[in-house]
This record gives structure tokens, C-alpha cells and sequence, in this order.
């Protein structure tokens, strides 16, 4: 579609997602899941429908840019639907016309009771604890879609290596880089591929020399991706805290069994995987850095490995579990969640 032409149908229900960016160096979840939205959402679009995208100037969408409808930021008769409620919220003077998420920024309270997106349950429950005065039957659970047509198992191939991914972070409560070189470690015949959205900033925190059997990837793109994860043998996620977690959902759609800990969303998206429950992180002196996994932990996660690389039979049910617990997230079914809030947004809660 591209472009605007202005035109307004006034038969269909007119549905805006606004933020900044399809394309930035270093992209992490947010905004490659606008991209996944963007195309199909966009390709999918019923009829009573209208969807557009409004980002910075220049933006375009990764992925079929030909089918996806560009407005301004500011063009009016759309309902508004903010990606993070910290951004472009200026315009927003009403109480209704207007809604946001799944990237909430839980710091600041919204101006006004509004339509709420969230990943999952775990999300809402976060959301609510937080904000405890906010009405719930306004929270919908979306979870992010899995493009399938990218993320799938392909032809078989040999898989030798351990994967992870993710990013470093001055907070260790996130991703959880430090079990890739305990376990490299551990296992000196087993190769290990990292893969950071962007230059890890702390490697000398989580792994203080090289390791020869651990190779660190940053700035993959998000099409190269699903070549890579094909190669791995088993996806390992030292998360402590996930809200979304699609990059586990893509690994499970090419058909790589998850190693995790028993945390968060995990078990929602996971639920047929390896979860490891009863995990531990803690502080110095316990672990170098707070939020670390204790070496308890990260012995779990020692066993886990050795366990599945040592059964073919197990491996195998984990990956035919992990394609079938990923159908889940395909497009059809996520968009069709997205068009169900959209005709909620319609039918409940008019333009000011």
C-alpha cells in the first residue's frame, strides 16, 4: 500500500499503531515485533478494518513494505494505538480513542483508563501489581506472533551447537549471558554461539577471557536468523525475567528443544520444554554480581544439557513438542486476537 492516500472509508473501523521505528541498528524485540504486526496484520486485514502504521519519517517496514499502509503521526479519524506508552502520548487529551502496549512503561501511570495490551499473563499479572487500581477487563493478552514462513525447521541438517540469545545488560536479571560460559566450561567438546542485538558492553562481567568453543555473534539481522538457529543442537535461555519472549518461541518453531529456568512467562510459551524449577540467583558474595544464577543454578542447567545430549529419544520429543507448542503463535491466530481488540475498541469505546 505505502503510503496514505487520505482517503477515508468511512465503512471500515480505522486502526493506527504509532511509534518511531521498523529499522534501527542494533534492534531488539519491540521493534522487530512492529515489523511482524506490520506485515501481517497489514496482509490478513478483514474487510470492516483499516490498518495503518505511523512511525518516524523514512521508516519502512522489513518485511512486505508493499502491502503495509504509512500514515502521519498525526493524521486524524484513526484510532491511536501506542506501542510504548512513553512515546508520542502528548496528543492525548480524551479518555477514549486511543490505546497502548504491550511495551508499557509501568514508571509513569497513563492519563487515563485506557485499552491495555499485554504479552501474556505473567504481563498482566506485573501490570496489575502495579498498577493495582487499573481495571483489568481493559488488559488483552496478545502474545507476539512467530512468522512462520521465516521460522520453521527446514531441511534436516547436522546440529552440534548450543545456542543462546539475547543481550548484555548492567542488570544480571535479564537474559542470564553468565550460564554460556559455565556450561562451556563444563562441556570443552561442545561449540556455544551467543548471539547479542547489539556489541555486549559487559562481556568482562559474565565471561573475563575468551573461551575457544564459545563464538559471540551481535547485530544479526533478523532474517539471517532462522539459518542460524537451524544449526543448534539445543536453545539455552538463562532469562530470569521474561515478559514476551519471542526470540524462545522463534528457536521452538525451527524446532530446537529450550533449556530455561521455570520463571516468568516461560512456562506459558514453553510449557512442553525442559524447565528447570526451583532456580536460585542472589548477590555477593554468593554470585560476583547480583542477579547472577548461583553456581547451584547453574549446575542445573550443567545437568539439563548433559541429560538431553546424551538421549536421542529425548531430543527428538522435545523438538516435535516445541513445532507443535510454536503453532500457537503463528499469524493467522495472533492476528486474528488483534482483530478481535480492534472491533472491542470499536464497539466499546467511541472516538472523542
Amino acid at each position: 500500500m505505502g503510503q496514505s492516500t487520505n482517503v477515508d472509508r468511512k465503512d471500515v473501523f480505522q486502526f493506527k499503531f504509532v511509534s518511531h521505528y521498523f529499522q534501527i541498528e542494533g534492534a531488539k524485540g519491540s521493534i522487530l515485533e512492529a515489523n511482524m504486526r506490520a506485515k501481517w496484520l497489514s496482509l490478513l486485514c478483514p474487510d470492516d478494518l483499516r490498518i495503518a502504521f505511523a512511525m518516524n519519517k523514512g521508516q519502512v517496514p522489513m518485511y512486505g513494505a508493499e502491502y503495509v499502509e504509512l500514515v502521519d503521526k498525526r493524521e486524524a479519524g484513526w484510532w491511536n494505538h501506542y506501542f510504548f506508552n512513553s512515546w508520542d502520548l502528548n496528543q492525548e487529551t480524551g479518555k477514549t480513542g486511543w490505546s497502548v502496549g504491550p511495551n508499557i512503561d509501568l514508571s509513569q501511570p497513563l492519563k487515563a483508563m485506557v485499552p491495555l495490551i499485554v504479552y501474556s499473563n505473567y504481563h498482566k499479572s506485573i501490570v496489575l501489581k502495579k498498577w493495582n487500581h487499573y481495571d483489568p477487563n481493559l488488559i488483552t493478552v496478545i502474545p507476539n506472533m512467530v512468522d512462520d514462513t521465516l521460522f520453521n525447521p527446514g531441511a534436516d541438517c547436522q546440529r552440534g551447537i548450543i545456542g543462546w540469545i539475547g543481550y548484555d545488560n548492567p542488570s544480571k536479571y535479564t537474559k542470564g549471558p553468565e550460564v554460556i560460559p559455565y556450561l562451556a566450561k563444563r562441556f570443552p567438546h561442545l561449540n556455544f554461539e551467543m548471539v547479542h542485538a547489539s556489541e555486549p558492553r559487559f562481556q568482562d562481567e559474565w565471561m573475563k577471557e575468551p573461551l575457544p568453543n564459545v563464538t559471540i555473534y551481535q547485530k544479526v539481522a533478523h532474517y539471517d536468523m532462522p539459518d542460524l538457529i537451524r544449526r543448534w543442537h539445543v536453545l539455552i535461555s538463562g532469562s530470569k525475567w521474561e515478559t514476551g519472549a519471542t526470540h524462545i518461541k522463534e528457536a521452538m518453531a525451527c524446532g530446537i528443544p529450550v533449556i530455561a529456568a521455570d520463571v516468568a512467562v516461560i512456562p506459558e510459551i514453553a510449557s512442553s520444554q525442559m524447565l528447570l524449577k526451583d532456580m536460585m540467583w542472589g548477590h555477593p558474595p554468593h554470585t560476583t554480581h547480583p542477579y547472577q544464577w548461583t553456581d547451584s543454578s547453574l549446575e542445573r542447567y550443567a545437568q539439563a544439557l548433559d541429560e538431553l545430549i546424551s538421549d536421542s529419544d529425548k531430543l527428538k520429543k522435545l523438538s516435535l513438542a516445541a513445532i507443535e507448542e510454536s503453532k500457537a503463535t503463528f499469524p493467522p491466530k495472533i492476528a486474528e486476537q488483534w482483530f478481535r481488540f480492534m472491533r472491542k475498541c470499536r464497539d466499546c469505546y467511541q472516538l472523542s
